[in-house]
């Protein structure tokens, strides 16, 4: 878990206390954690929350590896996980981060908000039901 708190407070609240990259039901039981490897060192992090469905929340991926396919593999998995069991999944994602989601099958819900000090967000959903084939969203 460290590894995980540690890469959410770098990246996603890196002017913030550590303890701000910390949240409410991180240790739930129903709550999962996943994380992304390269050469044994923790490079990517999501956690699943058991929140009016299933909720994506504290996705992060170190500077360096953006770009290279981590987030996305990460995200996949997380999807062809939810896909097997029937599930939808959403999330806030950064505005900065939406068509990063768009590329994957995510869809936007209602209007940009904003998150006191972190900045402006969209609900973004992503639907299992519905594939053609049993293809994941996104997929090409």
């Amino acid at each position: 878990m460290a590894a995980l708190y540690d890469l959410r407070a770098r990246v996603l609240r890196p002017d913030r206390p550590p303890e701000d990259s910390r949240f409410p039901g991180d240790d739930a039981p129903a709550t999962v954690h996943l994380g992304a490897f390269v050469d044994g060192k923790c490079v990517g992090v999501a956690s699943l929350f058991a929140e009016r469905g299933i909720r994506l929340r504290g996705m992060a991926v170190e500077p360096d590896r953006r770009g290279q396919g981590v987030g996305a593999a990460l995200l996949r998995h997380i999807q062809q996980g939810a896909a097997e069991r029937g599930q939808d999944l959403w999330c806030n994602a950064r505005a900065s981060a939406v068509g990063f989601y768009e590329k994957l099958g995510w869809k936007t819900e209602g209007d940009v908000f904003d998150l006191p000090l972190i900045g402006p967000h969209y609900v973004m959903r992503w639907t299992a039901s519905g594939l053609p084939g049993g293809a994941q969203n996104g997929d090409s």
